[in-house]
């Protein structure tokens, strides 16, 4: 998918100056993506190489581990369905310090 977007769409859409639409949107598609970490990590470097803001990133990644709404029916058969919606939400709100504390600590 890199090889057919610009790496203009990706840095207006996810770029450092996309700001807090940039990193919902990365944390959304982050959150209904299955994808491994061998997988995940290196595309991660990809995107930011691309024009991909750090915040973003941190955004994408942490809801991409954290966040699984493509799992939620099996998750629901063992933890129940309160369970399983406030882990994944309470997982979705953790991504969005995760993020703030990129920016604090990166700067951009």
């Amino acid at each position: 998918m890199l090889a057919v977007v610009n790496t203009d769409v990706i840095s207006q859409l996810i770029g450092e100056n996309s700001g807090w639409f940039g990193v919902v949107l990365a944390g959304s598609v982050g959150a209904i993506t299955l994808i491994p970490p061998y997988v995940a990590f290196p595309t991660a470097a990809l995107l930011v190489d691309a024009g991909a803001g750090y915040m973003q990133i941190g955004a994408f990644i942490s809801t991409l581990m954290m966040v699984g709404l493509v799992t939620i029916p099996v998750e629901m058969k063992f933890f129940g369905k309160k369970l399983t919606l406030l882990r994944n939400l309470f997982a979705f709100i953790f991504s969005f310090f995760v993020a703030i504390i990129i920016r604090l600590v990166v700067g951009s």
